[in-house]
């Protein structure tokens, strides 16, 4: 039906980004995915309950909200790097997109085996707020979408540093230690390449 090549990215551009806004909207699942998370290791650590009913997370209360925090970073910029995948004309935000997609996604994988060991609670989505982030971008036309992503993407980077920087001088666990160590240089990069293409935007 489709064979011209721009009716068919076109159309390849709808569902990606009908499936990120459904994934988004989820009221019941989305919302509150990062304060469940958040309930749920609180009540993990909570050690005048009975330990019977429940398994005892294995990190402090800075430790978890870090992996959480963490998670649901990795989680925004993979949807976010599909989207600009599909959504943008331009090689090096589409390049962009490519790299958040695959190094985001590795950090997630990383996180969730923390998790799993650490019996650490994460989230599966993005809550609400960065929910808001992902709709917002996805209803920018192909034309304001670039400028608004890349100085998104300089922004969260920025932010994704300071924490990493602080948490490495906080968390206590040395697992999620060699975790941010090893992760702060792939961020940096990150915001080396997002900067360079903003500057290049107009």
């Amino acid at each position: 039906m489709f064979t011209d090549k721009t009716n068919i990215r076109k159309m390849k551009s709808l569902v990606v980004g009908a499936i990120i806004l459904l994934m988004a909207c989820n009221n019941n699942d989305s919302k509150d995915a990062v304060e469940k998370a958040d309930s749920a290791n609180k009540a993990k650590a909570d050690t005048t309950k009975n330990e019977e009913s429940k398994a005892t997370i294995s990190v402090n209360k800075t430790d978890a909200d870090f992996l959480v925090k963490a998670m649901e970073g990795s989680l925004m910029e993979v949807e976010l790097g599909h989207l600009a995948k599909q959504k943008s004309q331009n090689k090096r935000v589409q390049h962009f997109g490519d790299m958040m997609v695959e190094d985001h996604g590795a950090a997630g994988e990383k996180i969730k085996s923390l998790g799993s060991t650490l019996n650490v609670t994460l989230p599966h989505m993005t809550g609400d707020e960065k929910s808001k982030d992902i709709r917002d971008l996805n209803e920018k036309k192909s034309t304001n979408f670039d400028k608004a992503y890349i100085d998104d993407m300089v922004d969260d980077h920025k932010k994704d540093i300071k924490e990493f920087e602080s948490a490495s001088n906080n968390v206590e666990n040395a697992d999620i230690r060699a975790f941010i160590m090893a992760t702060l240089p792939v961020l940096r990069r990150h915001l080396d390449s997002c900067t360079a293409i903003q500057k290049s935007i107009k």
